[in-house]
């Protein structure tokens, strides 16, 4: 499975893969501890994070995502309340300031 790469603050690369219904960001280059974090908590303790355009996600989890999104922003009356929660909270947790 492919998985988006984000990059912190500081230049740790971050895979960011979907675990159940959450979004998971494990470390691949550079240190630090944990070495695995919810997407959230790695925007708190690390953001902003910038997410790789050069290594797009084709299968699992992001496209389950994506389409996620893509339902919630071009048809919201089909979309199921947990759907829009979860498009909710990760875009909170990418935009809000820290400590939000």
């Amino acid at each position: 499975m492919n998985s988006l790469v984000a990059v912190d603050r500081d230049g740790r690369e971050w895979a960011v893969l979907a675990v159940d219904s959450g979004l998971k960001a494990r470390l691949v280059h550079g240190t630090t501890t944990p070495a695995v974090l919810d997407l959230d908590e790695l925007v708190h303790r690390y953001g902003p994070v910038a997410l790789s355009p050069t290594r797009p996600a084709t299968a699992g989890g992001f496209v389950a995502l994506a389409d996620t999104v893509g339902l919630v922003a071009s048809d919201p009356e089909t979309a199921s309340v947990e759907q829009i929660r979860q498009v909710a909270a990760f875009a909170q947790s990418i935009i809000l300031p820290h400590g939000s």
